[in-house]
C-alpha cells in the first residue's frame, strides 16, 4: 500500500508491472525493485517509512528521499485492494526468489556474455545504456550513461514519458538483455 501511494500511478499500472517486480522481506523491512534501485518500506508500530531515490529530470536520482505514512491512512485509501496487493506481492516474491536462484549461478552465465556485447551500448527510449557488473546480482546490468540508473528500473518509472512509451521502453530493455546474454 505504501509503495502504491508513493508511486501514485494507479493499481492498473502496478498490476501491469507485476511480472518485473521483485519483492523482499526481512523482519519489518520490505523492499521492491525492478532489477535495480529498491524502494524500502520499514513498518514500525502504526507507521510505514518509505525510503526511495528522489526522481530527477533524467529519471531516478542518486539521492535518497523518504516519506512516512500511517497504517490507518494507507488502509483507508488502499484497503479495498488488499487481496490484489497480496497477490502482486506473492508474484513479486516468487520472481525475486527465481532471480536470486538464477544469479547464484551467474558466474557461469556471465562467462557466456561476449566481449563484443560488453563493449556495446544499448539504446532504450532514446537513452544510452552500457553493461556494468553488479556484485549484488553477480551479473551484468544495463546502466544509463546520463544518470538514468539501471534500465529495468528506469524505463517503467521514466518521468516525462507516457505509459505506452514506458511499456515500449520495457520491451526495449528486454530485447537489450536478450542481446547481451544471447538468450531469453
Amino acid at each position: 500500500m505504501a509503495y502504491e501511494k508513493l508511486d501514485g500511478q494507479g493499481m492498473a499500472n502496478l498490476q501491469s508491472n507485476a511480472d518485473r517486480m521483485n519483492w523482499y522481506q526481512k523482519g519489518n523491512r520490505f523492499s521492491v525493485d525492478f532489477g535495480g534501485h529498491s524502494t524500502i518500506m520499514t513498518v514500525n508500530n502504526n507507521d510505514v517509512l518509505v525510503a526511495y531515490d528522489s526522481p530527477t529530470s533524467n529519471g531516478m536520482g542518486q539521492k535518497n528521499a523518504s516519506v512516512n505514512y500511517t497504517k490507518a491512512e494507507l488502509a483507508k485509501e488502499y484497503g479495498q485492494y488488499k487481496d490484489t496487493l497480496d497477490q502482486l506481492i506473492a508474484t513479486g516474491t516468487t520472481h525475486a526468489q527465481q532471480r536470486d536462484g538464477a544469479t547464484s549461478s551467474a558466474s557461469s552465465s556471465s562467462a557466456s556474455v561476449s566481449q563484443e556485447a560488453l563493449n556495446k551500448t544499448y539504446t532504450i527510449m532514446g537513452h544510452t545504456f552500457k553493461p556494468v557488473w553488479a556484485d549484488d546480482y553477480k551479473s551484468y546490468v544495463l546502466v544509463g550513461t546520463d544518470g538514468e540508473g539501471e534500465a529495468a528500473e528506469w524505463a517503467p518509472n521514466a518521468i516525462g514519458y507516457s505509459v505506452e512509451e514506458r511499456k515500449q521502453g520495457m520491451e526495449q530493455v528486454s530485447e537489450a538483455y536478450k542481446e547481451l546474454y544471447g538468450k531469453d
